[in-house]
């Protein structure tokens, strides 16, 4: 080769590894841009839950008779009646309260969550409360009475058990009410939307919510 052909093939040599390190920073820019701007697709941006009291459910409670079980025997339904008292809202209690019992017209406050230790001190298996549940949600659908879902436990009172009972009944009441803490994975709210179901996320007390569900505190 030429001294003249060396010449120009070590220019275009130069040439060429001076596009390539101008593409390759272009391209760096491009996506720590995409990185660190805030850049979303929003088809894959997370939702947030609902946290406001469903304006329709403000009364609900007024003239009719109130009554509150336990869906897996869980120990959370002790929470939801100091609330209720110090609330002043009437109800009957049974944690074992059999599908048929509630009056036509009524409300059925279950309270979901498994405790299998519970359980067993009640002669129940997870297949017995399952069937339980299930009948409640055939005659919920009936129009016998109307139920509003309770979790009122955090994360720790979730578990594969919990969540077979609360899936199904989140997705088959009229109304789903839960604490933050307990829907860190976002499931509970996913679970009422799946059927269509009401719900509020609780942020802070559970009181306020009783207040507004018997009408006692404006929206």
């Amino acid at each position: 080769m030429t001294a003249r052909g060396t010449i120009y093939l070590n220019r275009e040599l130069r040439r060429i590894k001076k596009f390539n390190f101008i593409y390759v920073a272009a391209a760096v820019v491009i996506a720590l841009f995409a990185l660190f701007c805030g850049c979303k697709n929003p088809d894959t941006e997370i939702y947030q839950p609902n946290t406001v009291f469903p304006q329709a459910f403000n009364g609900y409670l007024k003239d009719r008779k109130v009554y509150v079980t336990s869906v897996g025997q869980s120990v959370e339904m002790m929470q939801l009646m100091r609330n209720m008292d110090a609330v002043g809202i009437s109800y009957a209690e049974d944690s074992l309260l059999a599908p048929e019992t509630p009056e036509k017209g009524s409300v059925v406050f279950l309270v979901v969550g498994c405790s299998i230790k519970s359980l067993i001190e009640n002669g129940l298996t997870k297949e017995s409360e399952m069937e339980r549940a299930e009948e409640f949600v055939l005659r919920g659908r009936a129009g016998k009475y109307d139920i509003v879902c309770w979790h009122v436990g955090g994360a720790a009172r979730r578990g594969e058990t919990s969540d077979s009972f609360i899936q199904l009944l989140f997705a088959n009441c009229s109304l789903a009410l839960f604490k933050a803490e307990g829907n860190t994975d976002l499931k509970l709210s996913d679970w009422a939307m799946s059927g269509g179901v009401p719900y509020c996320q609780i942020e802070n007390n559970m009181a306020d919510v009783l207040k507004m569900l018997a009408g006692d505190q404006n929206v």
